[in-house]
């Protein structure tokens, strides 16, 4: 009868054996033998079944006696195992219980505990790490005296209890002695941490030793807990520990138990001498993530509203706790759109207070506080401070100026953090916060931290990103004439810039944080440091327009013009209208590039700076060369170049003569431009200037190739890839590529021609650029490829003999 009760609910579930065992603990092997009716069914066994299955209790009621007619055993006249309560979705499902509840003895045999709480059934994801802990099971060699053990960190309410608790559930079978559970309330605000001593004395209680046998002295019930276990097949469960030192003494000798401890730190000692296996556990996968809120609200809102779903998530951090408050939340209010809900949670100001079900274990912030408050002094005063920082990472460097610290003390900080669980390690010296942590961090900054250590820490970060972009664009692009770095202030107390050595180093750095740039000149203006923003905006905008980062680019110098009219700074002003300018011309938005490039003219006129004069009017030459006004754009780089003798600037020069060789070229004067073009390499190879030492070779190969001349063409052109490449110059290197495939064509080698075009290709779909059309085209027009000879699209061919630009 129950084996018929229980495959009939199943199949009407749509589940597989395998489904139910993963929700139920029991076994897929028990499963089937309890549908085949070829195992008296365990007590136990039924009402895990029952819970995971959600039958009502009528139905319950029904399973037990048709358990009982099957002859299932009752253990104590219980229909579940002793100590069994509902954890509520806490990250400790026993934190107002005692920590470990007793459990009678089978009839006629000894005491078999089962202490665990019960599984939470919309237990969700973790595929990784519970196939990571089947496999410890099949790792134990018998014999080796060794506990197998895993170490479960990770940060508050990200169901490191959950976890270990269904995963015990899963095993609990294998482990006929019984199931051993305690709650060492390692970061319990209300109560001191259980010492060994104390878990020891009540698992010995759990096991049945009768009181008058269980020494008075701590050593004395440890050794014997370890007696009571040798031999047996015991498994258990060590929840919110703090320290190491709790747990190793209740390490059993046996190889045949298992051991699973949780914590909020990593707990490394353990791992290194007492051979634990560490699994770290981090939020959910964004999958995952959307699998809890269909299980909790039902699959129909979720696939009806993915946008409102995933907003919802990210608001939650993917945290299993607050994606689980949220639902409970959501689920009150039947028929109310997720989207609402996901409104609410946008105001990082309010998302702390709407992520609490007014229990403490069911209270983001509240178990958040319970890790920090456990920090030592400077380790919760660096955590406070990180929540100025605006993300998304922070390197260690830029820590220590945010704090002030040398960076050795910062570096011991940050992993006293790192152990605590409350940031992450993205990579070597880079860590991050997740966003409920960060609010967390900002709220006890604004709590705990003056208004003037705020505002001297947001300022010595400012200026950590600030002096380190100047450096970094000072090594990246010494070497060309368009990088004029402004002079800076010395840096606040406390500050220390990162020691960059060379391009390489600068290209990495410029790399690595351009996200953090970007949120650090929102940062500046947003705290009113606005000559801070447009000045980040100055030290960095090199890289941007080089890297073809145009929508960063845009938005950057956007907030720079902002910051510099809230605070009349003409030259700021200036510099962001001549950026907007170059950003709108390189978009094809060549009315508003001329707009603003005029009014930054006006402005670098009044402050009587002619080298920025004469840039601004190659800028205009470029905006009106775009739009086929070719004589205008050769007497705006005339009058660049007037300006450039008058100051005696040979790099200006150099760039204005190639400006003239190009659009006379353009203007059907080729050997007129080539007189132009190599009286400007001159002058580019005098300076040492290697950016315009490219561009004027690209162009003397254009101009080569205007005239026919294909063979002098190519090597112009490949030596111009090459100094672009040497520099760094991204974005450039497709349009080489384009006149280098567009020369191949006219020699009669589609196979090259192809292959520099589709590498030029690649640069502009890369960077979303409007140029890639035209590159499409070219190609579309080739022949069949297969009727080509292919070159190696990595190698290119052979230009030819050197010829004389």
């Amino acid at each position: 009868m129950f084996a018929e009760l229980l495959r009939e609910r199943r199949l009407s579930a749509g589940w597989s054996q395998d489904e139910l065992a993963g929700r139920s603990g029991v076994s897929a092997r028990s499963i089937s033998a309890l549908e085949a009716g070829g195992r008296r069914p365990r007590m136990s066994s039924v009402v895990r079944l029952a819970e995971a299955l959600g039958v009502d209790p009528d139905t319950r009621a029904r399973w037990l006696a048709a358990a009982r007619d099957a002859g299932a055993e009752e253990p104590g006249g219980a229909d579940a195992p002793a100590g069994a309560r509902p954890s509520g979705g806490r990250e400790s499902g026993t934190a107002d219980s005692p920590p470990f509840p007793r459990s009678p003895a089978g009839p006629g045999g000894p005491t078999v505990p089962q202490q665990l709480p019960m599984a939470i059934r919309h237990f969700t994801g973790r595929s990784r790490e519970l196939q990571a802990l089947d496999e410890l099971l099949g790792d134990r060699i018998p014999g080796c005296g060794a506990v197998v053990i895993s170490a479960i960190a990770g940060t508050a309410g990200v169901g490191k209890t959950t976890l270990a608790v269904h995963f015990a559930h899963r095993v609990a079978e294998r482990f006929p002695d019984g199931q051993l559970f305690a709650n060492l309330r390692g970061f319990d605000p209300a109560r001191a941490p259980l010492d060994a001593a104390d878990v020891a004395r009540g698992f010995l209680d759990a096991l049945g030793v009768p009181a008058p046998r269980i020494p008075a002295d701590p050593d004395g019930q440890l050794a014997l807990l370890r007696s009571r276990l040798a031999g047996t097949r015991t498994l258990i469960v060590l929840d919110n520990a703090r320290e190491a030192e709790q747990v190793r003494p209740l390490l059993p000798g046996s190889d045949t138990c298992l051991v699973m401890v949780t914590s909020r730190n990593r707990m490394p000692g353990l791992v290194a001498l007492d051979g634990a296996v560490p699994l770290a556990l981090d939020v959910l996968s964004h999958a995952e993530a959307r699998e809890l809120l269909a299980r909790r609200l039902g699959a129909t809102p979720v696939e009806e509203q993915p946008d409102a779903t995933d907003e919802l998530i990210e608001l939650c951090a993917r945290l299993p706790l607050a994606l689980n408050i949220a639902a409970a939340r959501a689920a009150d209010h039947p028929g109310t759109p997720l989207g609402v809900w996901a409104r609410e949670l946008r105001d990082s100001r309010a998302r702390l207070d709407l992520l609490s079900t007014g229990d403490d274990h069911a209270d983001v912030r509240v178990v958040l506080s319970w890790s920090y408050r456990a920090l030592d002094p400077g380790a919760a005063r660096l955590f406070r401070l990180l929540g100025l920082h605006p993300g998304p990472y922070i390197g260690t460097a830029a820590a220590a100026s945010l704090a002030g610290l040398p960076l050795p003390e910062a570096r011991r900080l940050l992993a006293d953090l790192h152990r605590a669980h409350l940031i992450a390690e993205t990579d070597r010296d880079r860590y991050t916060l997740h966003d409920l942590l960060r609010a967390y961090a900002a709220e006890r900054a604004a709590a705990d931290e003056p208004a003037p250590e705020r505002a001297g820490a947001t300022l010595r970060v400012l200026d950590h990103y600030l002096h380190t972009a100047h450096r970094a664009g000072c090594l990246a692009y010494a070497d060309d004439a368009s990088w004029q770095p402004l002079p800076l202030a010395e840096p606040a107390a406390g500050v220390g810039p990162e020691e960059l050595t060379d391009r390489a180093q600068a290209l990495a750095w410029y790399r690595g944080e351009q996200p953090v740039l970007e949120r650090v000149v929102d940062l500046a203006h947003r705290e009113g440091l606005d000559g801070h923003a447009w000045q980040l905006v100055d030290a960095q905008v090199s890289y941007l327009l080089k890297s073809g980062l145009w929508q960063q680019w845009q938005r950057a110098s956007e907030t720079a013009l902002a910051a510099a009219e809230r605070t009349g700074d003409l030259r700021g002003q200036a510099q962001a209208r001549r950026w907007l300018g170059q950003v709108h011309r390189s978009q094809g938005r060549q009315p508003e590039a001329r707009h603003e490039l005029r009014l930054a003219l006006d402005l670098f006129e009044a402050l009587g700076d002619r080298p920025r004069q004469g840039r601004t009017r190659l800028d205009l030459a470029l905006a009106l060369g775009e739009e086929q006004a070719n004589a205008e754009a050769v007497a705006e780089s005339r009058r660049a170049l007037e300006l450039f003798r008058t100051i005696e600037d040979r790099n200006g020069q150099a760039l204005a003569l190639n400006s003239i060789g190009w659009y006379l070229t353009h203007q059907g004067e080729p050997r007129e431009g080539l007189a132009a073009c190599r009286h400007a390499l001159e002058l580019a190879r005098e300076t040492g200037n290697l950016p315009a030492q490219s561009s004027i070779r690209d162009s003397i190969g254009f101009i080569h190739h205007q005239l026919g001349e294909y063979r002098e063409a190519l090597p112009a052109y490949q030596e111009s890839l090459r100094l672009r490449q040497e520099v760094g110059d991204y974005f450039l290197q497709a349009d080489i590529h384009t006149h280098i495939g567009d020369t191949h064509l006219a020699l009669g080698d589609t196979g090259a021609a192809r292959a520099s075009w589709l590498r030029g290709l690649a640069i502009l779909e890369h960077l979303q650029h409007r140029d890639a059309d035209a590159v499409r085209a070219r190609l579309d027009a080739l022949p069949d490829p297969d009727l080509d000879r292919e070159p190696d699209p990595d190698q290119e061919p052979d230009p030819g003999p050197p010829v004389e630009a």
